[in-house]
């Protein structure tokens, strides 16, 4: 059986759960529609397993490999079809079968143990998963449960002033930061810019000195932190991608507090503030990612008037400008694949999205300094474009913006660390 097709359909058994299985007119129509006319002997063979209900008795089986071979054989003497595509569409379904994740009912019920003994980890994935299912009110009280633990966690040692027995030492996780050098510069895009959105206007800011994360904050990276993985494509150096904005905040205060750092920001829930004056990590600004971005550059990209599929990693079937096409590599890429910035830094333009600390608004004008958005609104900003997009949302003044709920496979984040008295040795 073709692997982009087993592929095809473990993502639709991802999305939609095991239960598309039962709905054959569903199953087919998101087939026909996620194949875009190729596959048609495989799927016409999947539809008839599901047909003859032949997944029901794997899913229900305690020895999968012997109904396995039962199946095989059922099948071809049933359909008049040949032994090897036969065995090729029971055994893919099998592996798929065997290999499928728990159901959400299965996840909350394994989840809420070890939530109500108090574990923030836990409630925090509990509150994403039922947000997930728009279960709102319970996935609030989670939210709110877990930010009452970090903020326990937080006080504690802090009242105790140090004293507090049995307590290990923080130790850093690897991460490579390099420190930005502050100044000033020119921020969003010129008129004459090609692509260029009406909320780019052009104006002077400041940026104080920063240490920021070389690279996207990776799989391997945010499982260490945080316990899970939520990302869609699979890869510890791949980017953590499928991250809301707020589990952002909870990781940045998350490794904050395992590091012996005072955490950036306040949670209440949903409601975050942000402290300027702690050393704890934290998201970039819109100005501050636009300023490490651009490494001095006036440009649309830090890499000059252009961007090609061999410095980024974006649909390359639609080039910036009219430019030659690139390839579409369809899925994240391991961070630090291509070159980086004059300053140090990788992938700003494509691969995934970038949170920002801001709230999405119009600029203000006039020379500011160290500017973090507007006070409020519904949306976060996000920068750097995507594997997903094309060309022109990959420029250094795009704006982009999701609610902070919001999570998709093409969006993460990279940290941002302050300046601080003996910062340097602390940072690899």
């Amino acid at each position: 059986m073709n692997i982009a097709f087993q592929d095809l359909l473990l993502r639709i058994m991802r999305e939609q759960g095991i239960a598309v299985l039962d709905n054959g007119a569903k199953c087919k129509a998101l087939l026909q529609d996620y194949a875009r006319g190729e596959f048609k002997k495989e799927i016409r063979l999947v539809l008839q397993v599901l047909e003859a209900g032949y997944h029901r008795e794997m899913l229900k089986s305690e020895e999968l490999e012997l109904t396995t071979r039962k199946l095989i054989r059922d099948f071809q003497d049933e359909y008049a079809i040949t032994q090897e595509a036969a065995q090729e569409t029971i055994s893919m379904l099998a592996i798929l079968i065997a290999g499928r994740e728990k159901t959400d009912e299965e996840k909350i019920i394994e989840l809420e143990k070890t939530a109500h003994e108090g574990d923030y980890k836990a409630q925090y994935a509990l509150g994403s998963l039922l947000k997930r299912l728009h279960r709102y009110e319970a996935a609030m009280n989670w939210f709110e449960a877990a930010a009452k633990r970090l903020m326990a966690f937080y006080e504690q040692p802090l009242a105790a002033k140090g004293k507090v027995k049995n307590r290990e030492k923080p130790k850093p996780v690897l991460y490579t930061f390099v420190l930005i050098e502050g100044g000033t510069f020119m921020m969003g895009s010129p008129t004459p810019e090609i692509d260029r959105g009406g909320n780019e206007t052009q104006h002077w800011v400041r940026v104080s000195s920063f240490y920021l994360g070389k690279t996207v904050v990776t799989q391997r990276e945010y499982e260490e932190i945080m316990g899970i993985n939520p990302s869609y494509f699979r890869g510890a150096d791949l980017p953590v991608e499928q991250v809301s904005w707020f589990d952002t905040v909870v990781y940045c205060n998350t490794r904050s507090l395992k590091e012996g750092l005072t955490p950036a920001y306040t949670i209440r829930g949903e409601q975050i503030t942000w402290n300027r004056q702690v050393t704890g990590y934290r998201l970039p600004t819109e100005a501050e990612w636009e300023y490490a971005c651009r490494a001095g550059s006036i440009t649309p990209f830090h890499t000059g008037n252009n961007i090609t599929t061999d410095q980024a990693n974006y649909d390359g079937n639609y080039p910036y400008s009219k430019n030659k096409k690139g390839v579409y590599q369809e899925k994240t890429l391991p961070v630090g694949t291509f070159a980086p910035n004059k300053w140090g830094l990788y992938n700003m333009h494509g691969n995934v999205g970038e949170w920002c600390w801001d709230w999405y608004g119009e600029y203000s004008f006039g020379s500011e300094h160290d500017p973090a958005g507007a006070s409020s609104g519904t949306r976060r900003v996000n920068r750097g474009g995507s594997w997903f997009d094309n060309g022109q949302n990959l420029r250094s003044a795009k704006r982009g913006y999701y609610s902070p709920s919001h999570r998709v496979n093409s969006l993460g984040f990279r940290i941002l660390r302050p300046i601080s008295e003996g910062i340097k040795k602390d940072i690899p």
